[in-house]
């Protein structure tokens, strides 16, 4: 036990001092660069002892503030849901990760490290590889991003770059609730409800501290823009515009020949020594508990509120809904999901509809007379082939046909004119089922053998067929 606290102390010792060493180096090399903290690690971090999507909503909402007065009513709001969370909270230094006390220099509001986490991501393949061939495929890779960024941003039209714009047609949406008085012609006080701004455009400053360092305007200051006739595109700093992007990837990184051309030289020369550890050598970086192995960059659902959809109350399910699972009456079930897609058409038709169908009706008699048949198809020269099979037989009267041995016997009912009917034979196809037709009585009769060969005919009480 003693054992694993002393090594886990040693630990925490050397990674303090690998900080401070890069922190030193960073700030020797770079002096002017400023220097943030992970909005995403903190959170990870802390959020293990405040759990919550209140909590987690608190978090992003006090380290998003652009100035100090939405800083501090965030962080109030933080301190009336949990004390000891907004306590915890000023322990990790907000001056490093909170929007309200970074610099507008850099015109950046970004208080992750996603930037180095996408590019990790793009050379993690090459990583794993020799030095030498490491460096190779980094550069094949820059210089193809190089010419597809070009070829990219030529096809656009718009002034500033895709990402931006976008940015600014969601401030423009926003600029049409707030109320603009002018001072001067680049002076403007902007209200919104209980709430006053000042917005300078020749400065390119607002009381939000949004503008500064984004360098996009924001919707105050989109309200004073057009309150002048005036777009909002010629306000953003020039390089987010088209033609200093382009200008960024106008340069190029030449080909290198491969290592069967390169030129020889009289000295041996031979590669630096490689130390293989033991294991297998690491090729990801070491992620977080609660982080999902399998989406990089994206947080397990563990320690997210469960939301009931019976009561919409946070804290249960419907599984586990209080009272055994009874709604009352304060509580209604939700509406029934709508089924995807056309409904389906029913193939299967009922003997009684079939009829009920074919019952005549009080109607007067129509000019002509259209003969109905179940199934029915229509043949050559618009006569009406009915159901059956083989040769056609000819009869007195109306009715079904039936022939014996190919000779044209038939059987008639007692009606007046002439009938025409099916017999046996092997040229026709006939389906098989339930046959319905109607007597000169109005009275359905079915055949219900379904034999094949067995023909129907559905015949009027006053036209001929």
């Amino acid at each position: 036990m003693f054992k694993h606290a002393y090594v886990s102390l040693l630990n925490l010792h050397f990674v303090i001092f690998y900080v401070k060493a890069i922190l030193n180096a960073v700030s020797t090399v770079f002096p002017k660069a400023e220097h943030r903290h992970c909005a995403r690690h903190i959170f990870a971090h802390w959020h293990k002892a405040y759990k919550g999507d209140e909590m987690k909503l608190l978090f992003w909402k006090v380290a998003k503030s652009y100035n100090e007065a939405d800083y501090n009513d965030s962080l109030k709001e933080l301190s009336d849901a949990n004390e000891e969370a907004a306590k915890a909270f000023t322990t990790y230094k907000p001056e490093l990760f909170c929007r309200a006390f970074l610099s507008t220099t850099m015109r950046s509001d970004a208080i992750t490290n996603n930037m180095a986490e996408t590019f990790n991501g793009y050379i993690i393949n090459a990583r794993t590889k020799h030095l030498v061939y490491m460096l190779e495929d980094i550069r094949v890779a820059l210089m193809e991003r190089l010419v597809s960024k070009t070829k990219y941003m030529e096809k656009q039209t718009s002034t500033l770059c895709p990402r931006i714009q976008a940015i600014l047609e969601k401030e423009k949406t926003k600029a049409a609730c707030y109320d603009v008085s002018p001072s001067t012609n680049t002076l403007f006080n902007v209200r919104h409800n209980l709430d006053q701004l000042n917005v300078d455009l020749e400065a390119k400053t607002c009381t939000c501290r949004k503008w500064e360092m984004t360098g996009v305007p924001c919707c105050h200051v989109v309200a004073c823009i057009f309150f002048l006739h005036k777009q909002p595109e010629d306000y953003a700093d020039h390089w987010f515009t088209r033609e200093d992007y382009l200008r960024s990837y106008a340069g190029n990184i030449p080909p290198c020949a491969g290592e069967r051309h390169w030129p020889k030289v009289n000295m041996r020369l031979g590669p630096p020594a490689i130390k293989v550890g033991p294991g297998r050598p690491r090729k990801n970086r070491i992620k977080d508990l609660f982080e999902d192995k399998k989406k990089p960059g994206t947080l397990r659902r563990h320690g997210m509120e469960m939301t009931c959809s019976l009561c919409k109350v946070k804290g249960h399910n419907k599984r586990k809904f209080p009272n055994g699972g009874q709604i009352g009456s304060e509580v209604t079930e939700p509406a029934p999901k709508k089924v995807k897609g056309r409904p389906k058409k029913s193939t299967t038709t009922s003997l009684s509809q079939v009829a009920s169908t074919c019952t005549p009706q009080a109607q007067p008699t129509p000019e002509h007379f259209t003969t109905t048949a179940h199934p029915a198809q229509i043949g050559r020269g618009g006569r009406m082939i009915l159901g059956g099979q083989g040769s056609k037989g000819r009869g007195t009267g109306r009715g079904r046909a039936t022939t014996k041995q190919g000779e044209g016997q038939t059987q008639a009912f007692q009606s007046k004119g002439k009938g025409r009917g099916r017999g046996r034979g092997s040229t026709q196809v006939i389906p098989s089922g339930v046959g319905v037709f109607i007597t000169e009585d109005g009275t359905p009769m079915t055949n219900a053998s379904g034999r094949r060969g067995s023909g129907r005919v559905l015949t009027s009480q006053s036209s001929q067929v």
